[in-house]
C-alpha cells in the first residue's frame, strides 16, 4: 500500500504529468587526469558530506527531522547568487555544477572566481555545461578548466570552435535527431550536502542585474537526503556518453600563464561592489554565521528529486533507485489534485491530453491558476506562438490565465529609476513552478511544453511541505497581481481581452496584445507557419 507521502506526491505529480500531456595549489595546471575519478558522491574517497563543515552542520540540523530534507526558497536573484557564493566559500571537498547556460558576464565570472578560490583550497570542482548556448568560442570555460582541481565538460558538444557560429548550426541541423536533445538541468551541489535546483542558469539576467532584459525566476536550496541524491544524479550525467572535456572543443588550449592572468582578473572583479546585483546582501563575514541564518530559515518536508531522463554510459542505461523520473513513474502514483493548482511556466504549450486534463480539473471544482509570459515579455517568440495557438482552448477549460507584464512593478522596484532608464529594462518570466493544493511544490527546470516533455533532460524537486507551498503560492499570486501581470479573458463574443483588475475593479482593458508594436505582432503571425510544435 502506498504511504501518505507517496499518495500526496503522486497526486501532485499526476497533475503535473497530465497538464504537460506527457507520454592547495594556487597556480594553473597543464593537465589533471585524476579528476576523472567520481567525486560528487565522494568516489573512492568516501562520501563528500562526511567530515566536512557543511556535512556536519546540515547533518545535525536534519537529525531533528528524520527522513526529511530542509528547503530555502530563493525567490530573488540577489539572494540566489549570495547563497551560491556563500556555500562555495564553505566548500571543503567537492563542488559540482550542471547548467544549460553559463555566460561570461558578471554573474558567471563571480561564480567562476568563487569556484577557483575553492579549488585553491584543494576542493575538487566539476562543471558540466550544455553546449547549445555556449559562445562561439568559449575560451572562458577553457581558462576555467586550466586550473588545478577543476574540470569542465560539455554536454553534446558541436565540435571545435574554430568553426563559425553559422557552421556550428549547420552541424546541429545535420545531426538534428541527436543534437536536438539538450541538457536543460540546473544543479549545484556543494560537499554533497547543499544543493541548488530551479530555473536559474548562470548569467546576469537570471540574478536580476541591471541589464536590458531580466528574468523572474525561482530556485530552492536543499539540505539533507535530497541533496545527496542530487550529487549522485550529477555523477550519472558527468559519466555519461554525451560529455566531452572542454579541451576537445577549444583549440588551442589556454596556457598556464593565460589561466593565471585570468584568475587575477576574476579576483579583481570580485572585490568591486559594482560587480554584484542590486540588493546583494553584505558579506556574512564568517561562514558559520551564514549557516546559522540558513538553519533558522529552513522549511522541512519530504522531498523527491525528479530527473526527466538520464543519458547512457558505455551504451547502457543508467538509473538510481532514489530518482523519480518525470513522465514515467509519476502516472503510477497519481490520484489528482482536490482544491487548487498554481502553474507558473515560462513556456506554456500543452498537448491535447494536457488541455483535457485541465478541463477535467475545473469540472471537478479544482481551481487552476496559469501564469506565463505575454508576447511583450517573452524572449522566444516561436515558443509564444505555440502557446498563442491554444490560448482560446486554455481559457475554455475554465482556468484563470495570466501573462507577465514587461514592466512588472515587483521587478521595477528592485532598481533605481536611473538604472531602469539607462538600461531600457524589461522583464520576463523564467520560473518553472507548480503548487498543488497548497501542500506540495514542484520547482525545477521543467517547462510545461513539448520540448521539456519529449526532448530535453530536466530536473527539479517535488516537496511535501505546507509551509513551503504557502510561500510559493503566495509568491505566484503576487506575480499575477494586476501591477505585475495581465489577466487574459474571453469576451461574450468569444474574442480575447487583457485586463488589469485592482481592488476588484477593472482599471485597464484592451483586445490587442498589450505593449507590443505592430511589427512584433506581424512577426508573431508569420511564425504561425512553424509546422512542428514539438520543437517549441
Amino acid at each position: 500500500m502506498a504511504t501518505p507521502l507517496l499518495r500526496t506526491l503522486g497526486a501532485a505529480a499526476c497533475v503535473l504529468w497530465l497538464l504537460a500531456g506527457c507520454d592547495g595549489d594556487s597556480g594553473p595546471r597543464e593537465s589533471d587526469a585524476d579528476l576523472s575519478v567520481t567525486a560528487g558522491a565522494g568516489g573512492a574517497d568516501g562520501p563528500a558530506w562526511d567530515g566536512t563543515f557543511l556535512g556536519r552542520v546540515t547533518g545535525a540540523a536534519a537529525e531533528s527531522h528524520p527522513g526529511h530534507s530542509g528547503f530555502l526558497l530563493l525567490d530573488r536573484g540577489a539572494d540566489a547568487l549570495w547563497w551560491r557564493l556563500a556555500m562555495a566559500d564553505a566548500a571543503e571537498r567537492t563542488i559540482d555544477a550542471q547548467y544549460f547556460l553559463w555566460k561570461d558576464d558578471a554573474a558567471g565570472q563571480l561564480m567562476m572566481q568563487r569556484l577557483l578560490a575553492a579549488a585553491e583550497r584543494a576542493v575538487r570542482v566539476r562543471v558540466l555545461i550544455d553546449d547549445s548556448m555556449t559562445e562561439s568560442n568559449p575560451e572562458y570555460l577553457a581558462l576555467f578548466d586550466a586550473y588545478p582541481n577543476v574540470e569542465v565538460r560539455l554536454y553534446k558538444p558541436f565540435g571545435p570552435r574554430h568553426k563559425s557560429l553559422v557552421l556550428r548550426w549547420v552541424d546541429y541541423v545535420a545531426d538534428l535527431r541527436t543534437m536536438n536533445r539538450r541538457m536543460h538541468n540546473k544543479l549545484l551541489v556543494v560537499d554533497g550536502s547543499v544543493a541548488f535546483l530551479g530555473g536559474r542558469n548562470i548569467a546576469d539576467e537570471y540574478f536580476e542585474y541591471a541589464v536590458p532584459f531580466v528574468f523572474r525566476s525561482r530556485d530552492l536550496l536543499a539540505v539533507g537526503p535530497v541533496a545527496r541524491t542530487g550529487a549522485e544524479a550529477f555523477d550519472l550525467y558527468w559519466d555519461s556518453d554525451w560529455t566531452r572535456p572542454i579541451t576537445d572543443a577549444v583549440k588551442p588550449v589556454p596556457t598556464p600563464e593565460e589561466a593565471a592572468t585570468h584568475k587575477e582578473e576574476l579576483d579583481e572583479l570580485a572585490g568591486d561592489p559594482a560587480a554584484y546585483p542590486p540588493g546583494f546582501p553584505s558579506d556574512p563575514g564568517q561562514v558559520d554565521e551564514a549557516m546559522r541564518r540558513l538553519e533558522a530559515s529552513l522549511m522541512w518536508g519530504s522531498g523527491k528529486l525528479l530527473v526527466d531522463a538520464v543519458p547512457e554510459k558505455d551504451g547502457q542505461p543508467q538509473t538510481h533507485e532514489e530518482l523519480d523520473v518525470v513522465g514515467t513513474t509519476l502516472l503510477e502514483l497519481a490520484t489528482g489534485a482536490q482544491e487548487h493548482v498554481h502553474v507558473q511556466s515560462a513556456y506554456l504549450i500543452l498537448l491535447d491530453a494536457g488541455v483535457e486534463a485541465l478541463a477535467d480539473l475545473t469540472s471537478r471544482g479544482v481551481g487552476v491558476t496559469l501564469a506565463t509570459n505575454s508576447m511583450a515579455s517573452n524572449n522566444h517568440l516561436t515558443a509564444y506562438e505555440g502557446y498563442r495557438k491554444q490560448r482560446h482552448r486554455l481559457l475554455e477549460t475554465g482556468g484563470a490565465l495570466y501573462e507577465m507584464r514587461p514592466d512588472a512593478a515587483e521587478e521595477r522596484a528592485l532598481f533605481t529609476e536611473a538604472q531602469l532608464e539607462e538600461n531600457g529594462m524589461e522583464f520576463g518570466l523564467h520560473a518553472k513552478t507548480v503548487v498543488f493544493d497548497r501542500h506540495v511544490t514542484f520547482v525545477g527546470s521543467f517547462n510545461l511544453d513539448p520540448r521539456s516533455i519529449n526532448l530535453n533532460t530536466e530536473m527539479g524537486l517535488l516537496v511535501e511541505s505546507e509551509e513551503l507551498a504557502e510561500q510559493v503560492a503566495a509568491s505566484i499570486e503576487n506575480d499575477v497581481a494586476g501591477e505585475n501581470s495581465w489577466q487574459v479573458r474571453l469576451t461574450e463574443e468569444g474574442s480575447l481581452e487583457w485586463v488589469t483588475v485592482q481592488d476588484g475593479e477593472v482599471t485597464f482593458r484592451t483586445e490587442t496584445e498589450p505593449q507590443t508594436s505592430r511589427w512584433r505582432r506581424a512577426e508573431a503571425w508569420l511564425l504561425e507557419a512553424v509546422p512542428d510544435d514539438s520543437q517549441l
